[in-house]
């Protein structure tokens, strides 16, 4: 079962409102409830408070009872056990993110994983109850996109189990200790080489890669001594993105802000265990699209320009 954590910061308006249309949605999908759990909670509250009147009267005009609904404290369990953690507001993101770096990668704002820019959804407490109806106009629009998102993860997630992966004679040993952790969790993986300590070229492992990436639409790894020539050598190959990725946060933000599909690394500059939690942050984190998308395409469309050079009305 998948656990859906929704959080603001009293779990008496927002989050508990959201809750109720989350899982109205899953009733209503082809999906249903039994696969995934929805929870909600406060990061300033105290358990058991109740839910505010005004948002009580807004989902009863929707048609879902929350008159049961009590506050619950956000703690340490709930987000080490949670799939997806969706707050309401960017301070909020940031404030988990910097606390649960492991977890880092699975917690957005509900605008930025329905696809929208940052935005917060204001707290209604005290705004009278056309704040609370204009949350809900929100949910109601934000999170149907969520499931959808969701549900398009999960369906696709056997295809992310594959992989592929080479580098040079500086990375063989990184390589095959990756190929075994990451295979011992499930993952498919496909090996480009090399396959001894002779020395070889950077560039043969890198255009090996890229073209699998490019043709199956998976995601790479290559590897040499520092990660720098072999990154290069990858990224003159139109539609790759590779990033060169020393800790958690860059490889974090090079899945969410540049929607990269190959991580370098340097096997001379990462400790094993680092090199196996940074490919793994990479793997498990999801392009975060709205303000980037426009960002990425641009570097798409700076590739289109480069492949037209050649011909009249070429930009370079």
């Amino acid at each position: 079962m998948k656990r859906i954590l929704l959080v603001c910061t009293g779990n008496t308006c927002r989050s508990p409102m959201a809750q109720a249309i989350l899982t109205r949605l899953l009733q209503s999908s082809g999906t249903g409830v039994e696969e995934y759990e929805v929870l909600s909670a406060g990061l300033n509250t105290v358990d058991g408070l109740s839910t505010s009147p005004e948002a009580v009267k807004t989902m009863a005009d929707e048609g879902i009872d929350i008159t049961h609904h009590k506050s619950r404290q956000l703690d340490a369990g709930l987000i080490l056990n949670a799939d997806y953690i969706l707050t309401m507001t960017c301070t909020q993101r940031n404030y988990l993110q910097e606390k649960f770096l492991d977890k880092a990668p699975l917690i957005y704002t509900i605008h930025e994983f329905a696809g929208e820019d940052d935005k917060d959804i204001i707290d209604p407490l005290g705004r009278g109850l056309e704040a609370y109806q204009e949350c809900a106009r929100q949910f109601k629009d934000l999170l149907p996109r969520v499931l959808n998102k969701i549900q398009g993860l999960e369906k696709s997630d056997q295809e992310k189990r594959k992989l592929v992966i080479g580098g040079d004679h500086a990375g063989l040993e990184l390589k095959n200790i990756l190929i075994k952790t990451l295979e011992s969790e499930n993952y498919e993986i496909l090996d480009c080489g090399t396959f001894s300590t002779e020395s070889v070229d950077y560039p043969d492992f890198a255009e090996k890669v890229a073209a699998v990436v490019l043709k199956q639409k998976i995601t790479g790894i290559i590897i040499c001594g520092t990660g720098i020539g072999i990154s290069i050598a990858a990224n003159k190959i139109p539609g790759i993105r590779a990033a060169l990725c020393y800790n958690l946060e860059t490889a974090r933000l090079a899945r969410e802000h540049n929607d990269a599909n190959i991580i370098a690394l340097g096997a001379r500059m990462l400790d094993t265990q680092l090199a196996i939690d940074v490919v793994k942050t990479f793997l498990v984190t999801e392009f975060a699209a709205g303000r980037h998308r426009r960002r990425v395409e641009k570097i798409i469309q700076m590739e289109k320009n480069c492949l037209e050079g050649a011909k009249p009305g070429g930009l370079y």
